[in-house]
């Protein structure tokens, strides 16, 4: 087995899921930053709003949920564009922002909100790189 090969095919396969959970993660620590440890109601409101996000995107992208799921074959690449600096940190410092901008007397709905944009913003974001690197190739 040639190390570095399987090195790059491991990381152009992992480099959009490794940038999602850095900003979902970071995102629930920003949470968490700003309102404690959550409970149970908070924690499944971030996750409910994950969720609806993502469902969001994907009745856009397939144009609906009765749609198969077929995915054409995405051209390379720049190795730089695999490091997701614009999504991961875009997504959390517009979470960041909200979290400055949200009431306190609103937890549930903040919990919701961030999830959601989280996700949102991530894949608006990628999306983003993904056109600055076809531009620059």
């Amino acid at each position: 087995m040639e190390y570095r090969t399987r090195l790059a095919a491991n990381l152009a396969s992992e480099s959009e899921a490794y940038g999602y959970t850095l900003t979902i993660w970071g995102s629930g620590a920003l949470l968490i930053h700003a309102y404690s440890v959550p409970g149970v109601a908070r924690i499944l409101s971030f996750v409910a709003g994950a969720l609806a996000g993502f469902a969001l995107l994907a009745a856009v992208a397939f144009e609906g949920f009765s749609t198969q799921m077929t995915v054409e074959e995405s051209p390379s690449s720049l190795v730089v564009s695999a490091v997701h600096v614009l999504s991961t940190g875009g997504a959390l410092a517009v979470v960041s922002l909200v979290l400055d901008l949200t009431p306190d007397g609103w937890p549930l709905v903040t919990f919701f909100v961030v999830g959601a944009l989280a996700t949102t913003a991530y894949n608006a974001l990628l999306l983003l790189e993904a056109v600055a690197v076809r531009a620059v190739t």
